[in-house]
Order: C-alpha cells, then structure tokens, then sequence
C-alpha cells in the first residue's frame, strides 16, 4: 500500500500478521550529505537523547532511517512521538552542546582503536573512496563548532514533505489508522525539496594503514549485494569460518567471516587479526589459500554436511545485517537494500550441493576485492591476488 499526501510526504504500509505494528520515518539526509562536518551525528545525537530509547536508528551515508513499535493500542502515542522527536526536537545551544561534548567523547574513546581504524578505511576503500582515514583532531574541530542554528538548518532543509517516506508494517486495519494520523501530525510540513541520493558504487581496492606496533588486522571484503541465494553464501562462510578456526587457532589468530553492512549495501568480510608479526604474515596466507580452495575445490560430503549444520544453527548470514521491516520497505523504494526472506533462506540451505558452494565462490571471490591491512605488513593487491590463484 502507497500513498502520497499534498505536500510530498510517502506513505508506505505492508501487511504483517503478527501482532502490533513497527513504524519508521525516512529522509534523505546524512553524513554524506551534511553541509557541515558532523551535522547530521549531532541532529541524530539530539533525537535519540530526546527520544529517551524509544527509537531505533539506521544510518546510511545520504538516508537515515529512525524507527519505533508497540501494540496496536499505541500506534498514536508511538507515531506522535517519532513525530516530535525527528521533526520537532529541542533545539538550543545547550542541546547542541551536550550532543556535541558526547560525540567528542565517543571519538576520542575509539580514535586509537585499530579495529575502528580498520572498519572505516574499509568502508570508504570498498565504496569508491581510497585513502579516507579518520582524522580526530579535524573532526573534532568542526563539530565543537556547531551551533543550534546550524542543526535547526539541517531540519528544515531535511525533514520536509517531499524528503520523508513513513513506513508501516502491521495489519491492514492498522495502515488506516496510521494514514490518518499521519496525515494529520506530517500533512502540513512544507513540502520543500527532495535530496538527491548519490547510490554509492562498489569499487573495491587496496589500503595498507601503518599499524600501532602492537595489533595487527586484515580485511578481505568482497560485494555480495545483489548475490542472490544467500542460503549458499550462508553455507560458503560456514565453511570458510570452521576451516580458517582450525588453520588459525595454533597461531592465535582470531577469525571473523560476517556479512558487512555499508549504507544499505553488503560485502562478505574476512578479518583476521592478532600480535605476533610473524603469525600475521602467515594468517594471510592462509586466508589466501582457503578462498582459492573454496574457489576451485569442491567440500567433501562430510564438510558440506557439516557445514550446512553450521549454517543452520549459527545466526544466518544476512539476518544479523537485517534492516527492520518498516525501514527495509522505505529503502527499498529509493532503490537501496536488497529483500531478504529467514525462512526461504533455511530451507534452500538442504538443497544446497557442494557444487552450488563451488559456483556461489568463484562468482564471489572473482569479483573485485577490498583489502585493508592494518600493521607492518607490505604487499600489493595483485600479489595477494595471485596467492588465491584469481589473478
């Protein structure tokens, strides 16, 4: 169910059949999109204080998405409130001010953190954006800055009419009333303009980052957004994940394969990480040499089985990057995320050959690569390439 009132707000229902009901407010808006450095962290700082935990929020680069749920019963009290909160917070300098001493905090506390180091020079390798490290001091600088006019600027250019999607999941009963009180609490926002959104392309690349001396980390990432079945990716890192604990564990090198979520987008990541230097350079040539054996080897019956196991009692691959149902739905009408069905993905996993696994890898692993090394480590991504036979 569609609609779009006067003055460009979209209202979107889907019909669910479990009881009460999930709501979410979606603009165009973001860090990406900010006219001032670390604008849009203080509006959403600001809103979730005020919100008091009442809402939950996804950010993706030039969307931000806040989302609330309850029984039916509240779906008044619940909708006014993501009202006042997103469009009508409390904006003054002493608002900006306890937003803006909690986001210097929060950046100083992760600023050393190799792995927050890691994690951001990832995304912006992945997404097009090479050689964008984190610089603290800068940041800091221009958020410290902010004013209240500013944030209240960002308001009224952001939360307009024709910016906002609404987003209801619940019965159908439900979406009337959510229509009329919507219709009500945002019909008489101005209708302004509509951000244009920059869908970010995955690209890829290389990024070596010198390391602290003391942790080293390696994240091999590759796009996974439009794969398809996920039930043969979720059997692909089951295995991946089991073999690369046995080679690594006499090392002491921690393994992590998960699904990355970026701004409505995923990538399959591999992180490895631990002290020793020597064992670093070792654990990269283990990872090498596992994806060219998932590439091009087929899984014993045995491992596949095994694996399938694993698959099925482990959180699913891209359940624990799940957007909320409410936000998927408005995500999915700007052309960003991809729809993705838990039970679908659990009974095809038994239908799921090692050939599938076979295939699922080679069309993954031969498509273009991430890689972030954090540490003293020092190759080039056609060397690593090679060491995975996909070069």
């Amino acid at each position: 169910m569609k609609k779009t009132l006067a003055n460009g707000v979209t209202l979107v229902g889907h019909v669910s059949n479990e009881s009460g009901f999930e709501v979410s407010l979606t603009f165009g808006g973001g860090h990406q999109t900010e006219e001032k450095l670390g604008l849009a962290a203080v509006y959403e700082n600001i809103v979730s204080r005020q919100a008091r935990g009442e809402l939950q929020a996804v950010y993706g680069g030039n969307i931000t998405s806040f989302t609330t749920a309850g029984t039916n019963s509240q779906l008044g009290k619940k909708l006014n409130e993501l009202w006042l909160a997103c469009v009508h917070p409390t904006i003054d300098d002493y608002e900006v001010e306890l937003a803006t001493s909690d986001i210097v905090q929060h950046t100083y506390d992760l600023a050393g953190v190799p792995m927050r180091q890691c994690k951001l020079a990832y995304k912006h390798t992945a997404f097009g954006q090479d050689k964008v490290v984190w610089d603290t001091d800068e940041y800091i600088k221009k958020v410290s800055a902010l004013k209240a006019d500013d944030v209240q600027a960002y308001i009224d250019k952001a939360l307009v009419g024709k910016n906002i999607i609404l987003s209801f999941v619940g019965s159908e009963l439900g979406f009337a009333k959510f229509e009329k009180l919507a219709t009500k609490l945002f019909g008489n926002l101005p209708a302004g303009e509509k951000t244009p959104l920059k869908n970010y392309l995955y690209t890829g690349g290389y990024q070596e980052i010198p390391g602290n001396g003391m942790l080293n980390v390696a994240m091999f990432g590759w796009d996974v957004s439009r794969s398809g079945n996920f039930a043969e990716t979720n059997v692909l890192m089951s295995m991946l994940s089991a073999r690369l604990e046995r080679a690594l564990a006499p090392l002491s090198v921690a393994a992590e394969i998960k699904i990355a979520g970026y701004f409505g987008y995923r990538t399959l990541r591999i992180c490895v990480s631990c002290i020793c230097q020597d064992n670093f350079a070792k654990a990269i040539d283990i990872v090498c040499e596992n994806v060219r054996r998932a590439t091009y080897d087929d899984a014993s019956d045995r491992r596949l089985e095994t694996s399938k196991q694993r698959a099925m009692s482990e959180r699913l691959a891209i359940s624990n990057e799940a957007l909320p149902h409410s936000v998927q739905a408005a995500w999915l009408l700007l052309k960003r995320g991809i729809e993705y069905d838990n039970n679908k993905c659990i009974a095809n996993i038994w239908r799921t050959t090692a050939e599938d696994v076979r295939d699922k890898a080679l069309d993954i692993f031969t498509s273009e690569m991430t890689c972030v090394i954090y540490g003293n480590y020092h190759s080039t991504k056609e060397e690593l390439l090679r060491k995975m036979q996909l070069a």
